[in-house]
């Protein structure tokens, strides 16, 4: 019986190149699975998954790199957009009771929502709840834009009509 070292230098030997880029080929490019993959190479599925698990190709863990590539984009922005925003400013207006004051809260929620996520720790719970909020309050803001443009009406009138186009289907 060979070892996952034979076979992987026979694998290399064989394609004349590295066994992580031979694994992202078969996987990430050709979409094959354990059973197909290991076929291919001519190795056990127990080795084909050993080298997919070591170099991070399994579902689960592209999965979770990309969530985190993905949230770390995000955060960058965060911190890009927020870095000029002094989150202790006054308000403009606060003495007001109109939809603008109301946006304006609004919009500074989402600074500050976005400030605590930056500095949360990564809590997969936590982090979640951020997000939620970030983006429910940016669809008030969504909202609020609309209405003031007189397009939230038309949003209203093609939502309606597309639920009723299901309930129709049905």
């Amino acid at each position: 019986m060979k070892t996952n070292k034979e076979h992987q230098e026979e694998v290399e030997k064989k394609y004349g190149k590295p066994l992580k880029d031979i694994m992202h080929e078969l996987i990430v490019e050709r979409h094959m699975d354990q059973w197909d993959g290991s076929s291919e190479l001519g190795v056990p599925k127990e080795t084909f998954v050993t080298w997919r698990t070591r170099f991070r190709l399994g579902p689960d863990q592209r999965r979770a790199d990309f969530a985190e590539r993905i949230r770390n984009k995000t955060l960058e922005e965060y911190k890009d957009k927020l870095k000029d925003v002094d989150i202790e400013r006054p308000f403009i207006f606060k003495d007001e009771k109109s939809l603008r004051g109301f946006k304006e809260v609004i919009e500074r929620m989402i600074e500050l929502e976005k400030q605590r996520r930056l500095l949360a720790n990564i809590d997969t719970v936590g982090d979640i709840s951020h997000m939620m909020r970030i983006a429910t309050l940016e669809s008030i803001v969504s909202y609020l834009n609309q209405y003031n443009l007189s397009e939230l009406h038309k949003t209203f009138d093609y939502d309606l009509e597309y639920l009723k186009s299901i309930l129709h289907r049905e």
